[in-house]
């Protein structure tokens, strides 16, 4: 598989018009885009209305379906297959969340993570890697792949 050099990405500025104060990144699960999750902003913008919302694709397509995007494959399925699958997403990731700091000049712990499924997976295993603690990191249907 090919690494694309950037990840296409939707965004939501901050509901009050203002410079985002934080930053959140909604990773989609299997055969998802950036579509699927966007909208969280639309009812979380209400409660954080200086947090500009960012929902990037994951950056390959899917090899299970004729649509849609994935982290990894699961065509291996075992965990040794997919330990390997989301150690080689995870580079993309992670320059795409140092590309998303540095623009938007936020210190690490003001960046939170949610994914659903394989994003999940991804946001566990990038964000409790980081060096410099996250914000958070909250995960929908899955699991730590790896120590």
């Amino acid at each position: 598989m090919t690494i694309p050099p950037r990840l296409h990405d939707l965004h939501r500025k901050p509901r009050n018009g203002k410079a985002p104060d934080s930053l959140v990144v909604l990773l989609h699960g299997l055969g998802a885009d950036a579509n699927d999750l966007i909208g969280l902003a639309d009812t979380w913008g209400a409660a954080l209305p200086q947090t500009h919302f960012v929902s990037p694709d994951a950056p390959f397509p899917c090899d299970m379906a004729p649509f849609g995007r994935q982290w990894f494959s699961m065509q291996v399925w075992s965990l040794a297959g997919f330990l390997d699958g989301v150690q080689h997403a995870a580079g993309p990731l992670n320059s795409y969340l140092e590309e998303l700091q540095q623009r938007f000049a936020l210190p690490w712990n003001r960046i939170a993570l949610v994914g659903f499924s394989q994003g999940c997976i991804m946001a566990l295993h990038v964000g409790l890697r980081r060096t410099e603690s996250l914000a958070g990191i909250v995960g929908y249907s899955g699991l730590l792949i790896g120590p």
